[in-house]
């Protein structure tokens, strides 16, 4: 499986440490979101849509399918933050739970222009030995939106155990 590193430069202010992360490679998350409902909040408008379907094929989970799930957003000149909350189903029928916060310039995101990063986890049964590590890392993505049809696609990496 092919890794890449990450470097991570911690703390100015105290003695720098260098801190590395492994990635590995764990497919590519489509997520299609449908319709939208928004309303104005403190920052920005914050909208909700419901999401019609998923496409996420890996080694692991072989082609997962979409049970049910909800993204919300904040959307304005300052911020996009997103959080996404589904659950689905690996190939072999097992549920779990996948839920992600990305974060991004939304203005020029929308426009194509700059990516939307996540982290997230995965809550799968733990008595599942197969499945059981996906518990244990932290899931990224870097993502790019597209419009036609709205799709938000991340190429999604986990930190090696």
């Amino acid at each position: 499986m092919n890794q890449n590193l990450v470097q991570f430069h911690v703390g100015d202010e105290i003695e720098r440490n260098a801190m590395s992360l492994k990635l590995c490679p764990f497919g590519t998350l489509r997520v299609f979101p449908e319709g939208s409902f928004s309303h104005p909040g403190p920052i920005t408008t914050r909208a909700a849509a419901p999401l019609l379907s998923v496409e996420w094929k890996t080694e692991v989970l072989g082609e997962v399918s979409l049970r049910v799930g909800m993204g919300s957003y904040l959307q304005g000149a300052y911020a996009a933050h997103v959080t996404v909350r589904m659950a689905l189903e690996t190939e072999d029928g097992v549920p779990f739970f996948f839920e992600y916060k990305s974060v991004g310039d939304m203005e020029s995101h929308v426009r194509g222009e700059t990516p939307v990063f996540l982290a997230g986890l995965i809550e799968i049964d733990p008595s599942i030995e197969r499945y059981a590590w996906l518990n244990r890392v932290q899931f990224v993505g870097r993502g790019m939106l597209s419009m036609d049809p709205i799709c938000q696609t991340y190429d999604m990496d986990y930190t090696a155990p």
